[in-house]
């Protein structure tokens, strides 16, 4: 299995879909916690809280209103516009900063009244709804716009002069720098937070991704395993059956067959021995041709061996299969080889590609022991090793020959050849009676 060794980038496409998702809809579901600002400013102004006109109170609600629908109506029509949160989020400062603002205590007399909350309750709310966003930008110029208008409002309330008591200005700058640097310290939190957030939602999203891809290739027990960084994907040494599945007589074939035809019944075979494998925890490592290279790593080398055979078994057996159809290529039957014994496994990246394969002595047997089934015209071939690890029980369901050695076979393992007793499969030629 191979797939293109560039990680997902968690700041670009796909895997960092973060601030799309997020956005989309947002605003419409933002709804809740603006009118329940709306609903404490409007109770406010009916009781005549600050300074301004009465009337202007209900203006600037109502201008806010209304402001807020339309978002929350063009979060639908334009989803996926740049401008969307800018402006909710600029209408949502400049809501703030004219609160602030108008509850400004105008005399020592206006320093024992409980308008703080009021004022504050705002900018605290909708900067915490402005983080929900996850947009570190839009925290920091909501931050960034409150503070300014805040500074920028009592500049004008002190030069104004219009504080008659002599301590009033100290009074009341001792408690606007404590509002003020709370406010800052809240906006700090909230951007630190915010950040965090995004990096546990990118590597969210990057290992989703990955994921994803890799399930194409690898089981999705596997595939979890590899992003996860656990042992599945180390490159270690451990037992592994290996097998290798071909289709005999298909080159002649696609010599008299059309190529559309001809790639229809291969990823047919493919899709077929792809499924059986994966069925019993195998893992196809690679197509190679008309022929499929499948991995059994999971367990102890006997549960290997148990469901290598099985794998085996299903993929030879007619029925249910591509072979079993009306309009499957005739003169061709399918083949195994089957071997076992310890590999180098895992997911080898060289930071242009990453493969997640098996090298070692026990692969380089298997085309070996492959050739060597076909110069024999044999079906299904295993090697002895591999038939030691079957349980007493599968072992009695089938009937094995030796297969001679010759001078050549010098690095060849001693392998068998196979056939059921209980099946109407024929393991020794690969085809039915």
């Amino acid at each position: 299995m191979a797939t293109d060794g560039a990680t997902p980038n968690p700041d670009h496409g796909r895997p960092n879909e973060l601030p799309e998702h997020l956005e989309r809809d947002f605003d419409r579901r933002a709804l809740v916690p603006r009118l329940l600002v709306l609903t404490i400013l409007g109770a406010a102004a009916f009781l005549e809280y600050g300074h301004g006109h009465r009337e202007g109170h209900w203006i600037v609600l109502l201008i806010y209103g209304l402001t807020t629908i339309a978002l929350a109506m063009s979060s639908r029509v334009a989803a996926g516009h740049s401008w969307l949160p800018w402006a909710a989020t600029i209408t949502d400062a400049g809501l703030a900063v004219y609160v602030i603002a108008d509850h400004l205590p105008r005399d020592a007399h206006d320093l024992l009244l409980a308008t703080d909350a009021v004022s504050l309750f705002p900018a605290f709310l909708l900067l915490i709804q402005t983080g929900l966003r996850l947009r570190r930008d839009l925290v920091a110029m909501f931050t960034g716009i409150v503070a300014l208008g805040w500074v920028i409002s009592f500049a004008l309330l002190v030069g104004s002069a219009s504080l008659p008591a002599p301590k009033s200005p100290n009074a009341l700058g001792s408690r606007q720098a404590l509002a003020f640097i709370s406010f800052a310290a809240a906006g700090g939190f909230v951007f630190y937070a915010v950040h965090r957030m995004r990096l546990v939602w990118s590597a969210i999203l990057r290992a989703r991704w990955d994921r994803m891809l890799l399930s194409r290739f690898l089981p999705e027990g596997v595939a979890t395993e590899v992003v996860r960084g656990e042992e599945a994907a180390e490159i270690a040494e451990r037992h592994a059956c290996l097998m290798l599945i071909d289709i005999r007589g298909f080159s002649g074939l696609a010599r008299s067959t059309p190529s559309r035809q001809i790639i229809s019944d291969l990823l047919s075979f493919r899709r077929f021995v792809h499924g059986a494998v994966s069925r019993h925890n195998g893992i196809v490592d690679k197509y190679l041709g008309d022929g499929v290279l499948a991995v059994f790593l999971d367990g102890t080398p006997e549960q290997q061996a148990v469901r290598a055979f099985e794998a085996a078994s299903e993929i030879l057996r007619p029925l249910d299969t591509w072979k079993s159809h009306a309009d499957a290529p005739s003169g061709i039957h399918v083949i195994a080889t089957v071997h076992c014994g310890f590999v180098l496994a895992g997911v080898f990246d060289d930071g242009r590609r990453a493969e997640f394969t098996v090298l070692g002595p026990a692969m380089n047997a298997l085309p070996r022991m492959e050739r060597r089934s076909k110069e024999a015209n044999l079906g299904v071939v295993v090697s002895k090793r591999f038939l030691r690890l079957l349980l007493p029980s599968i072992r009695a369901r089938i009937h094995t020959r030796p297969v001679e050695r010759r001078p050549e076979d010098g690095q060849l393992p001693d392998i068998l050849s196979v056939r059921f007793h209980e099946t109407d499969v024929d393991l020794e030629t690969g085809t039915a009676p």
